[in-house]
């Protein structure tokens, strides 16, 4: 059934909400406060020299790739992409720019009304506009309204400001005056505000509450802006982006804990990656031995240990200060106090949710709504994209699955589970179990988890050709008898012809259709995938992106790869094993509506199904 949508917003997470209403048939129309569409990547929110931490693949849309060669790209080139995909589907004939929500009253029918404040920027009129609408997508963003300043910081008498205030001319001033300046916090606006600082001032220091846990853009020691500018020019190996360690098919099939071990050993060479970064990280995650990154919220932006490194930066862990005038007091771990002066403070600790224009009782916490999307009570008429920030991948391709979800929701193909506000609050309980050393993070969720959860309920989840299957099967059958050979439970004969099985099907994951075998284990698990099937399929997408990822050259043999090719093969035959019996118990545990918790073994099933309330089938077992 066709149905009146309203969104609000127009960037990313709200373009792609617009042109999947459009593709689900319904009547849409989007409202955007200011002058263009794209949201942070059009306004002085996108700080100068901002590039993504995420690559322009990752970032692409399912239906539109980005036909650049694979890289970093600036805010701008970012930019840019999104007005094209607006073009390329019509999106503008669907937005209103100047247009800000007042109020959004639910009325008895279950229907929307809402007011509008319109202003015309030749004449500085401003109206107000009322209409009604079935259903509201809420796409705003979690960038919108900035934090609070931390306590602590009121007697500071100096020069406050928030890094969405971060411009080139307050750059001008720390460079001429050569400011004293404090960086409050460790994500990525705050590594690129501090390193860019350390190179225009010999004093500049990071204030964390805590070590940060640190992913660099790319997986070696090198410079990161020195590879971002070649890589422009140039195309760099798919396995040499963060993605490609964190978003494989191999890594979610490991469970949480072999994923997470190995980082520790990644991080303990100290030779791989950037031993400041290695170090940062090692004690980032010392509560979480096992778990490691998995428990806390990475910063995928190495800039700051680079400075750290290289000695332009100071970096002081508190849990707290205290100012008086323009001087900064710090207790350290080891109850050392250390005394700083500053002339600027930089607050890079985030934003707020707030949504004051929606006058029905909701909550602002995402994790209150199942997937980070549909509010309790509300799951019919009021949805929010844009909520779930995934701890490998982008925000724009979670919201995207969720528009398509949203889009099949309201014509009536799809249905919400009958107790879905329950199992968000089992989700609840999961993610703060998981992700416990970044408690106050509420919109953190696993991109493999969540993409293959809403997948599986669109009907898109990607499947491997016949043969591939068939392939891995007999793979890991190799492997079963060369364990049973091992233990001499087979005869020598079956043994030898186990060998020679293996070979060539690790053979066949290398040739059959260009690599696919192996693109699907070890190369990102980009969003194009969840094209290849289900409604709006188009799997020529997917094959044209691959075929510009030739195995034989778009895979670089360094140290750090070996390690996770090894790490991960093994851990996965392993895996593989433990995931039958650890299925029965999760069988038995869904079957009674009991949560398969951490206490039960839960985190013993691959990481791809251990939340978002992502279905595991006993497929899974036999499917690659």
């Amino acid at each position: 059934m066709k149905k009146r949508i309203v969104v609000i917003g127009a960037g990313p997470c709200g373009l792609v909400a617009v042109k999947e209403m459009i593709a689900a048939g319904h009547e849409v129309r989007a409202f955007e406060r200011s002058s263009s569409l794209g949201g942070v990547f059009a306004s002085a929110a996108s700080y100068p020299d901002l590039h993504l931490t995420i690559s322009n693949w990752a970032m692409s849309f399912s239906d539109f790739p980005d036909p650049q060669r694979l890289c970093y790209p600036s805010a701008d080139a970012y930019f840019q992409y999104l007005k094209n995909y607006a073009r390329h589907f019509g999106l503008d004939d669907h937005i209103t720019y100047h247009s800000e929500v007042c109020s959004a009253e639910l009325k008895e029918d279950r229907r929307w009304s809402l007011e509008i404040q319109q202003r015309s920027p030749s004449v500085g009129e401003v109206t107000i506009l009322r209409l009604e609408a079935d259903a509201i997508i809420v796409a705003t963003g979690a960038n919108q309204v900035p934090k609070q300043t931390p306590d602590g910081l009121s007697e500071f008498t100096g020069r406050i400001l928030h890094s969405s205030e971060y411009s080139q001319t307050f750059k001008h001033q720390v460079k001429n005056e050569k400011q004293r300046v404090l960086v409050v916090g460790g994500g990525e606006s705050g590594a690129d505000v501090s390193a860019e600082l350390g190179d225009l001032s010999p004093h500049v220091t990071v204030w964390l509450r805590r070590p940060a846990c640190i992913g660099p853009r790319y997986l070696n020691t090198a410079s990161e802006v020195e590879q971002m500018q070649a890589n422009k020019t140039c195309d760099f190996p798919a396995n040499a982006f963060l993605e490609a360690a964190t978003t494989n098919r191999m890594s979610a099939l490991q469970n949480a804990f072999a994923y997470g071990v190995f980082r520790r050993l990644l991080w303990s060479t100290k030779t791989i990656l950037n031993p400041t970064l290695s170090q940062m990280c090692l004690e980032s995650t010392r509560p979480a031995p096992f778990l490691n990154d998995q428990a806390t919220y990475v910063t995928k932006n190495q800039r700051m240990c680079e400075a750290l490194h290289q000695k332009k930066i100071e970096v002081l862990v508190s849990p707290t200060i205290k100012t008086r005038d323009k001087v900064c007091e710090f207790i350290l771990a080891d109850g050392t106090v250390e005394k700083r002066e500053f002339d600027a403070i930089v607050l890079c600790h985030g934003y707020r949710t707030d949504f004051p224009w929606i006058k029905v009782p909701v909550s602002r916490n995402p994790r209150d709504w199942y997937l980070h999307c549909f509010p309790p009570g509300l799951g019919h008429c009021l949805f929010f994209v844009g909520y779930a920030r995934p701890h490998q991948g982008g925000i724009p391709c979670a919201a995207e699955m969720l528009a398509r979800y949203i889009g099949l929701l309201l014509r009536d193909d799809k249905s919400l589970p009958g107790n879905y506000a329950s199992l968000a609050q089992n989700d609840q309980l999961a993610e703060r179990e998981y992700y416990f050393l970044s408690p106050d993070l509420h919109t953190l969720v696993d991109y493999n988890a969540f993409m293959e959860s809403v997948a599986r309920r669109i009907g898109c989840e990607p499947r491997l050709p016949n043969f591939c299957v068939v392939t891995f099967n007999l793979h890991m059958l190799a492997v079963v008898s060369l364990a049973l050979h091992w233990f001499n439970m087979i005869e020598p004969r079956l043994g030898r012809l186990a060998l020679a099985l293996w070979v060539s099907t690790l053979a066949g994951f290398l040739i059959l259709e260009d690599g696919l075998l192996f693109k699907w284990w070890f190369y990102p698990h980009w969003s194009v995938w969840y094209r290849q099937r289900g409604p709006d399929a188009d799997p020529t997408l997917l094959k044209t992106v691959l075929s510009r990822v030739n195995i034989w050259r778009a895979t670089a043999i360094t140290r750090g790869f070996v390690l996770l090719l090894v790490w991960s093969v093994m851990t996965v035959y392993m895996q593989w094993l433990l995931s039958v019996p650890v299925f029965i118990v999760y069988t038995i545990f869904t079957s009674v509506g009991l949560r398969f918790s951490k206490r039960w073994g839960g985190m013993l099933r691959p990481k791809m199904f251990a939340l978002h309330d992502a279905e595991w089938r006993l497929s899974d077992l036999f499917l690659p």
